[in-house]
């Protein structure tokens, strides 16, 4: 693992824009369909039968968790220096928005442009 190219308020700064960009994709959601709702250092996502998105910042790693607890599933992923993109940490090329994108498409029959 490379080190942490930047410093933590650069990386917090990032994740600020990352997460107010999610966020204000729901703004005009309903909130018995899905509601975004923002915590120290989290997002959560909350769907309507309960089941929960929680996306967490993890400063030391300079990553975002994503937890989909409901599928038994958990992403980790890093800030493409490049690109910006947000790319998971295992090499299989999943991008952040693209995959919350799909699996909101997937899951509740919500299209979001984030």
């Amino acid at each position: 693992m490379t080190e942490p190219q930047l410093s933590e308020p650069e990386f917090r700064a990032k994740v600020q824009g990352l997460f107010d960009r999610i966020d204000r994709a729901f703004t005009n959601v309903d909130p018995d369909l899905a509601e975004s709702e923002r915590g120290l250092g989290t997002l959560t996502i909350t769907f309507k039968d309960g089941s929960k998105c929680i996306l967490s910042t993890q400063p030391s790693l300079q990553q975002v968790w994503m937890a989909l607890a409901s599928k038994g599933m958990a992403f980790h992923f890093i800030q493409e220096p490049r690109s910006g993109l947000w790319i998971d940490d295992k090499g299989k090329g999943i991008e952040l928005i693209s995959y919350l994108q799909q699996f909101l498409k997937d899951s509740v029959k919500l299209e979001l442009k984030i």
